[in-house]
């Protein structure tokens, strides 16, 4: 079994619902007891970050409280709109950033 579809299998049947969320310490800490983790004596090693990779490509959501399977409308529509917050202002520093003209000195960069 891949370690995205353990995650998944944990979320989806212990954390339904925002107020049965998990925060990714502790979930980090359920790989760990899985045989990923972030210990030197594992022969597999997942990071926070590697952590963020794997269930951002899932269907569950996060908030404050931490990662859950969403049970309510109102919860993904909740995480929509923090996502929209998001992605709006990236859109716009990434719209600057493509109108940049490079001189040669920022040519020499690349």
């Amino acid at each position: 079994m891949e370690l995205s579809e353990i995650i998944l299998d944990k979320i989806k049947c212990n954390h339904r619902g925002k107020e049965n969320a998990i925060k990714r310490k502790d979930l980090l800490l359920f790989c760990a007891e899985h045989g990923y983790g972030e210990y030197p004596y594992l022969m597999i090693s997942l990071t926070d970050r590697q952590l963020r990779n794997i269930y951002s490509q899932l269907p569950v959501v996060t908030c404050n409280k931490g990662i859950f399977y969403p049970i309510r409308r109102e919860e993904v529509e909740e995480f929509r709109e923090y996502l929209r917050k998001k992605a709006i202002p990236l859109f716009e520093r990434w719209k600057r950033v493509a109108d940049v003209h490079l001189d040669g000195k920022q040519m020499e960069l690349f």
